[in-house]
């Protein structure tokens, strides 16, 4: 097989054990305890080294990715690089994840697990999930980079420099491995060491196969190993019994929002459809039993993790405690449907919008609160109470919009009470505060309802990196390739649509219509999980033209935070400079345009 380059040199050695871990239930070893002599002999230390492959393989939240599209504004510069993507202001300066040491545990693991003594079929289901795991780490850098090394040995520190291999081998590489794990790994676990639940099952590694194969433009595949899942792996879409006293109060003032009678709408459907969207990610529900979770990152309260943090800390809005450095943009919120499920209202232009933002706001700012009061829950109550918070222009463009809208973004003026701060809760936008929202929005989906106790941006609640809704869409789109826009598709989608109580999607769409559909389908039901830099990825030239070439994130109030700008370069990242000084193999064959 290949031998490492000097690009590797960086990564020393794979660490035995990492010293944290992504679940509550697989545990590690303290380094220390360990001697180096008497390592990789037992099936104990085959197990605590798989389960630091986890820590370091699963991904967990992908809101960040998201800003590299025309969905999430990050405004921290130290938190990512995305607002220079989003200008087209990339170069090699910029490394976007070049980096093999999760690539080198894995092949490590793979090597050593051979001289543990250990049951033979335990040994091939563990290397099946680290097989698995690796095809994924390949299938981000892939989607990354384009070609990469391919590596599936220890590599010797002074190897020689070897060139990066074509997309066409990788790609290869990835469905070989994912269709031979596949055929290894359980169904599911029964729980218990050494069958831990959240371990990665036959189910996820199809899973992950049809997700690639979308990316790549297999369709017939995607189609058939998406089908195979929904039919054989026992998957559902997670819905709610019955709605809290929170819930309640919020569904009382959807009718603000939402003219049910005059449009069709069955209220109890459309408010309980909302919560089944929004609870599938709350901590009670967030675990691997939950019947919509095809494969989590775990977590656990003990063990400090920053993709965890991201929900609890960076993704809420400073009046919940956060910093509101993940934000969606007013591009987000447009796309959203209107109550019919297939067509867009007509919205204001951005004169129209401030026009409409700074009318709302100056009655804001001459209201007269009630002594020992807060002015802007007073101001809200009052309204939401008297009924006229729908008569401003400004909430207009809110109004009879698809279910998944109100629980996915915290809009201005609009009550939440479902979070920590109960009734005591609207959501303000104030311009240029501390630790405010750059865009006027913040995320309200997969937001925990409250901190950990200790208020460290930790819990215990898990992160689906796969659910059955991407299964279903995969399906739905692949089969529209295969086959057309039919009465397969139009089934798939409608059990998204049952879920969150909208009306099922248009019947008799031609080919082109249908795929158009399950684009902002995708944009809507996975918004802020990760999905729509890769999508837009695979999308037409015309497509990123008119979603970011020259497309401004503004404000609420008609400034423009930033106008993004694309060119057909972006659809890769380049390749830092600093692994091309390692290697000067990759000097020649850097991502075009960079």
């Amino acid at each position: 097989m290949k031998t490492i380059n000097k690009l590797f040199k960086g990564i020393f050695f794979c660490t035995l054990v990492s010293v944290s871990v992504s679940s509550c239930d697989l545990e590690v070893e303290p380094p220390a305890n360990i001697a180096a002599e008497t390592y990789w002999t037992s099936e104990k230390d085959a197990w605590y080294n798989l389960n630091s492959i986890y820590s370091a393989a699963i991904p967990g939240i992908g809101i960040y990715g998201d800003a590299y599209s025309d969905d999430v504004y990050c405004q921290y510069a130290h938190e990512s690089n995305a607002k220079i993507f989003q200008q087209d202001g990339f170069s090699p300066l910029y490394d976007e994840g070049w980096n093999f040491e999760t690539i080198r545990k894995e092949n490590l693991f793979l090597q050593k697990v051979g001289n543990c003594e250990m049951d033979e079929s335990l040994r091939e289901r563990f290397k099946a999930e680290v097989r698995a795991m690796r095809a994924w780490t390949y299938l981000g850098m892939t989607m990354t980079f384009g070609k990469v090394p391919l590596i599936t040995e220890v590599l010797d520190y002074n190897s020689p420099n070897i060139p990066r291999d074509e997309v066409s081998v990788i790609r290869d590489f990835i469905m070989k491995e994912l269709t031979e794990a596949a055929a290894i790994l359980p169904e599911k676990y029964a729980g218990g060491y050494p069958n831990e639940k959240g371990r990665i099952t036959k189910y996820a590694c199809l899973s992950l196969k049809a997700r690639a194969a979308l990316y790549f433009g297999d369709y017939a595949l995607a189609e058939s190993t998406a089908k195979e899942v929904m039919d054989k792996g026992g998957f559902s879409l997670f819905k709610i019994s019955s709605l809290s006293d929170a819930q309640k109060k919020e569904a009382e003032e959807m009718s603000l929002y939402i003219d049910f009678a005059e449009k069709g709408i069955d209220k109890d459907e459309f408010v309980k459809g909302m919560f089944n969207y929004e609870a599938l990610w709350h901590t009670e529900n967030a675990n691997p039993d939950n019947p919509e979770y095809i494969m989590t990152r775990q977590y656990a309260a003990s063990s400090w993790d920053y993709q965890d943090m991201t929900r609890y800390t960076s993704m809420r809005p400073n009046q919940l405690g956060g910093w509101s450095s993940v934000t969606p943009t007013q591009n987000l919120v447009d796309a959203y449907w209107g109550v019919d499920g297939h067509s867009v209202p007509q919205l204001p232009t951005p004169e129209e919008r401030a026009k409409a933002y700074n009318q709302i706001k100056a009655d804001l700012d001459a209201y007269q609160k009630p002594e020992g009061e807060a002015k802007f829950i007073a101001f809200c109550q009052e309204k939401i109470k008297n009924g006229t918070l729908k008569d401003y222009k400004y909430i207009q463009e809110f109004r009879n919009r698809d279910s998944r809208m109100y629980v996915s973004i915290l809009m201005p003026f609009k009550s939440w009470y479902d979070s920590n701060y109960g009734e005591k809760f609207v959501y303000e936008w104030i311009k240029n505060g501390n630790n405010e929202s750059k865009t006027g929005f913040n995320f309200r989906k997969m937001l925990s309802l409250e901190n950990d106790a200790n208020g460290d941006g930790q819990a215990t609640g898990d992160y689906p990196c796969i659910r059955y809704a991407e299964i279903l869409l995969i399906y739905a789109e692949a089969h529209t390739q295969t086959t057309g826009y039919d009465a397969a598709t139009e089934a798939a989608l409608n059990q998204l649509r049952d879920r969150c109580g909208m009306p099922d999607v248009p019947s008799g769409l031609s080919k082109e219509e249908g795929l158009k559909l399950i684009q902002n389908e995708r944009r809507i039901e996975l918004a802020g999980e990760g999905f729509r830099g890769d999508d837009m990825t695979r999308y037409s030239d015309d497509y990123w033209k008119e979603h970011m070439n020259n497309v401004p994130i503004m404000t609420p109030d008609g400034d423009t935070e930033l106008t993004m700008k694309w060119s057909s370069r972006m659809r890769l990242k380049p390749i830092p400079q600093t692994a091309i000084d390692l290697n000067p193999l990759l000097a020649g064959d850097q991502n075009p345009g960079y």
